[in-house]
């Protein structure tokens, strides 16, 4: 697809996240499918290599005025719909009901390794924060046949 779809796509998904965060809708979130664009990783996906970038393909987006701030906005309103606040790297004292974690560790993972590729380093420690929290409560991180906590635990 390229990194002009990435963006593309990136930015109406990021409206629609912004105008659900806003709304306390957080279940506009959980129900939508984004992953793979908004946090673009270098494996393929269900979408083959549609979204898989390259370092030279992250090296061309981080360089695209705005796409960083949006990317971590993005990041930041996920979390917020499972109830983490990224920059504290703490959960949020007071959230709405469905504000918390939805038993996607393929979306945390994908988030996590995608920061990780785009090193944004805070916002990766506060997403790994967040995976080994859960992790520490007992939540599996199973997903199919695969541990997406493994990533965390080994990219420390």
């Amino acid at each position: 697809m390229g990194c002009a779809e990435i963006v593309r796509k990136q930015a109406e998904t990021l409206a629609m996240f912004r105008s659900a965060a806003g709304s306390h809708q957080w279940e506009r979130i959980h129900d939508a499918h984004y992953d793979w664009w908004m946090f673009p990783i270098d494996q393929p996906s269900s979408h083959g290599y549609a979204y898989t970038v390259s370092p030279e393909d992250i090296a061309h987006l981080k360089a695209i005025p705005g796409f960083l701030s949006d990317y971590l906005d993005g990041a930041r309103i996920l979390l917020e719909s499972w109830g983490w606040d990224l920059d504290a790297r703490r959960f949020i004292d007071v959230v709405d009901a469905d504000q918390v974690w939805q038993q996607w560790p393929i979306r945390l993972e994908k988030c996590g390794r995608s920061l990780w590729l785009f090193e944004q380093s805070d916002a990766y420690r506060s997403v790994r924060d967040y995976a080994l929290s859960l992790m520490a409560d007992g939540v599996s991180l199973r997903y199919r046949d695969r541990d997406c906590g493994t990533f965390f635990r080994e990219h420390l």
